[in-house]
C-alpha cells in the first residue's frame, strides 16, 4: 500500500503546483513556516529547531504535531533528517515542498541528497514554484499539460532513457553526465512515459504561469 508523506522544508520558491493528498506532514525546522503559508497542518517537526519560529512551534504543537529535536551539531540536513523520519513512518511516496532558502550550496545538496541510494525503493518527487522533479530509476508516466518544459538532467554517469509524449522522442537513447542534450523538450498531451532503463535521472516538469 502507498503511503504518502509531505516533507516542507524551509526557504526557496513557496510550490505553485498542486500538491497531493497526504497521510502524515512534517516539517524540516523552519519548514514551519511553509505549512503555514499553504494553510498545512503538520504532524511532525524534524530538525535541530534552529531556525523555527517559536510562535509556530508552539502553535502546532498545541494542534498535535510532536517534535523530534536533534543537536545543532549534526552530520546531516534537517531535510535528511525528515527523509529517514518519513522513510521510517513507512513513506512509499515522499513529497517535498520548499528548500534551497536562495544558496546554491543548499540547492545541489537537496538534489544530491535525493538521489541517495537510501530511497533506491521510494518514489520521490519535489516541488519548488512552477517546477516538479522527480528522481527517475525505471518506468514512470506522468501528467503533464501541453507545451509543459520536460528536461531530462541524467544523474548516473551513463544513462539510457526512453520518452514518449513529447515534442522530441528518445528510443533508448544513451545520455551521460554533464550533457544538456535533454533539456528543454515539451510535452505534447496531457502524459508522458519514460523508461530508464539504465542509470538514474532527474525529470523536471516546469509549468508557465
Amino acid at each position: 500500500m502507498t503511503s504518502t508523506i509531505l516533507i516542507l522544508t524551509g526557504g526557496g520558491p513557496a510550490p505553485t503546483t498542486p500538491l497531493p493528498g497526504t497521510d502524515l506532514v512534517i516539517a524540516a525546522d523552519s519548514g514551519l513556516g511553509l505549512a503555514e503559508a499553504l494553510g498545512v497542518q503538520v504532524d511532525l517537526v524534524v530538525g535541530d529547531l534552529d531556525s523555527v519560529d517559536r510562535s509556530q512551534l508552539d502553535a502546532a504543537v498545541t494542534a498535535g504535531a510532536t517534535v523530534e529535536e536533534h543537536p545543532t551539531d549534526k552530520d546531516a540536513t534537517d531535510l535528511d533528517l525528515a527523509l529517514q523520519a518519513a522513510v521510517d513512518r513507512g513513506g512509499t511516496r515522499i513529497v517535498i515542498a520548499g528548500g534551497g532558502a536562495g544558496r546554491l550550496d543548499h540547492l545541489l545538496g537537496i538534489a544530491m541528497l535525493l538521489t541517495d541510494d537510501r530511497w533506491s525503493d521510494i518514489a520521490i518527487e519535489w516541488h519548488s514554484g512552477w517546477s516538479v522533479t522527480h528522481i527517475v530509476r525505471g518506468d514512470l508516466a506522468l501528467d503533464t499539460l501541453p507545451e509543459d518544459i520536460v528536461s531530462v538532467v541524467p544523474v548516473s554517469n551513463e544513462v539510457v532513457i526512453s520518452i514518449a509524449g513529447t515534442r522530441w522522442s528518445l528510443e533508448a537513447a544513451p545520455l551521460t553526465r554533464g550533457t544538456t542534450h535533454g533539456i528543454s523538450n515539451e510535452a505534447l498531451g496531457d502524459s508522458i512515459e519514460i523508461k530508464v532503463h539504465q542509470g538514474v535521472v532527474f525529470v523536471v516538469i516546469t509549468r508557465g504561469e
